[in-house]
């Protein structure tokens, strides 16, 4: 550890020094050398004389003196264009709304024959259509009840 230190100990030099008192006067020194007042700088642009009142004259020289007549196409001379695109869209909205808003009739006419129907079935008719091997299929279906889980059933519905 005492190695790593060494350095901390010694003081190398540098090479660079400066006089005694050198920042005390150093602002005093810049200040001089700088002469606001002497030095002024030139733009290195200098406008001709009366250059601004003979401007507007020379650009005017310059422009061509012949105008080009432009087309004008007039929004209005498409009038069936705009009127047939709005009849489209309105008939698309129109079908769309007609689309999504219609509802089968005949699955409302199934689901109420097939209720009407199943409403007439007793439980001997149900009875009757199964068979021994459907009884024990169902049976080995159904989960009997614990007596812990009976007992948790009587509790919490009295």
């Amino acid at each position: 550890m005492k190695n790593f230190d060494l350095h901390n100990d010694t003081k190398i030099p540098t090479g660079f020094k400066i006089p005694e008192n050198y920042f005390d006067s150093l602002e005093e020194r810049v200040m001089q050398r700088i002469s606001f007042d002497e030095n002024k700088i030139a733009t290195g642009f200098k406008v001709p004389d009366q250059y601004f009142d003979s401007l507007e004259e020379k650009v005017m020289q310059k422009l061509p003196l012949e105008t080009k007549e432009v087309k004008v196409i007039s929004l209005w001379q498409r009038k069936s264009v705009w009127i047939s695109s709005i009849a489209a869209v309105f008939l698309i909205s129109l079908g769309t709304l007609y689309f999504f808003n219609q509802q089968d009739s005949t699955d409302l006419t199934i689901s109420s024959d097939y209720l009407a129907y199943q409403s007439d079935i007793t439980t001997e008719d149900i009875a009757l259509q199964l068979t021994d091997e459907d009884i024990t299929a169902l049976e080995s279906e159904l989960t009997t009840f614990d007596s812990e889980t009976e007992t948790y059933i009587n509790d919490y519905l009295n």
